[in-house]
């Protein structure tokens, strides 16, 4: 009974951190892990990159001031005026791009926080062409941006927490074990960190990816062509890129899929479409042209691709929220980050991680309606607000049940008042 009671209080404690750490990813508007704040795992990854250059240039393996090291800086500075589009607080990142002279390694990475570098294999061994570099980039960027690193470091120290736990478990009885079952367990829970992105956050990069590239001038198609030179080399010696990015043909035919979709932006890019005004942002010392560059771009009433349909139903007014008793939960989880959102106005952030979840109650309405009347919707917002108060009207409220969930809000008067003006 007394180990029973143990595992019980053990599991409980381990599944109340797992959940107090979970957050909306805003980009993507998908629940994860994140236990680890963002900002620690950029400055840890500053920390990590700075080494592995250290020790880099000592062996004489950072390429510098060649043609190919200036190419790729003119490509990833194009990728990431598009990706601050999308995520504006990414416009205050220390960008960083180089060039790693290893011929015999594919490989590439972008830490959070921006911090890239790719490996000469992708030329010596592959023969990429500049729309090719700017998939792979691309890719890379979009691990960043939809805070993957972060995410990955947070199943790591949720790991160690659970091996901790089981470490006491085992040693119960015998205190001296503790310290080997510990270490055991402890390097599990490293071996995990390094490995392969999980399927979806791989999905997700290939999505931002091949649109950032598309945004920025490159051919989509790129992207495919990249994936098969790569699992054409790959079935002789494995290739280390293809180790953490596991390559399947049916990855092959998603990307595929994929360049229909944002073949008209490359289009519209490939036409001449103005880039006036964007900062470079591999550049050091234009801070005010980057702030001013994401304060523009914010306000922008577009979102990716892959939320696009969502996304659009929102602008026109027409986004329904329908679920309910199954999104209950996720709605808890997430309605904190909704409020960081609206106090941020990051009205195009808000609209898709409420959407996203989908629990039909006055507060995500109200929110909708917030978002596109901070977009200059406003039609659509007040299509929102009076849906909230129909919302409310039928029982839909944050403002009922067991707890208030309206976050310090009067929904149903703030509604009002906005349809009134």
């Amino acid at each position: 009974m007394e180990q029973a009671r143990f595992w019980v209080h053990a599991l409980a404690a381990c599944a109340a951190v797992c959940i107090s750490g979970c957050a909306t990813n805003t980009m993507t508007g998908r629940s994860q892990l994140m236990m680890v704040s963002e900002q620690h795992a950029i400055s840890s990854s500053a920390s990590a990159y700075s080494r592995m250059l250290g020790g880099l240039t000592q062996k004489g393996k950072v390429e510098t001031g060649t043609a190919r090291v200036q190419r790729v800086k003119e490509i990833t500075d194009k990728l990431i005026a598009q990706a601050v589009r999308f995520r504006p607080d990414s416009a205050g990142w220390n960008w960083d791009v180089q060039v790693i002279h290893e011929p015999k390694t594919v490989n590439a990475f972008c830490m959070a926080g921006g911090k890239m570098a790719i490996y000469t294999g992708f030329w010596e061994k592959l023969h990429a062409t500049d729309d090719e570099i700017a998939a792979v980039m691309g890719h890379e960027i979009g691990h960043a941006l939809a805070s993957h690193t972060a995410e990955k470091m947070s199943v790591g120290l949720s790991a160690q927490i659970g091996a901790s736990v089981l470490a006491a478990v085992l040693s119960r009885g015998n205190p001296g074990s503790y310290t080997r079952n510990n270490d055991s367990m402890q390097n599990l829970a490293s071996l995990a960190v390094t490995l392969p992105n999980s399927r979806e956050a791989e999905n997700e990069a290939d999505q931002i990816g091949i649109e950032l590239a598309a945004r920025a001038g490159f051919d989509p198609r790129a992207a495919v062509s990249l994936w098969q030179k790569m699992q054409s080399q790959g079935r002789g010696e494995p290739l280390e890129f293809v180790s953490t990015h596991p390559s399947h043909d049916s990855r092959i035919q998603n990307l595929g899929a994929l360049v229909p979709r944002v073949d008209p932006l490359y289009q519209l890019a490939k036409a001449g479409k103005s880039t006036d005004g964007v900062p470079t942002f591999l550049a050091k010392g234009n801070a005010p042209e980057r702030e001013a560059f994401a304060a523009k771009v914010s306000a922008e009433p577009e979102a990716m691709t892959f939320v696009s349909e969502e996304f659009s139903r929102f602008r026109r007014g027409d986004a329904q929220l329908e679920c309910a008793f199954s999104c209950a939960m996720s709605y808890a989880y997430h309605r904190g980050t909704w409020k960081d959102l609206y106090a941020k106005k990051a009205w195009r952030e808000l609209a898709v991680a409420v959407i996203k979840v989908g629990h039909p109650n006055d507060l995500s309405y109200f929110y909708l309606a917030e978002a596109a009347a901070g977009m200059k919707m406003q039609d659509a917002a007040r299509a929102y607000y009076q849906r909230a108060l129909d919302a409310a009207a039928k029982g839909d409220t944050c403002a009922g049940g067991l707890a208030d969930t309206c976050e310090g809000l009067d929904v149903r008067q703030l509604a009002q008042s906005a349809l009134r003006r």
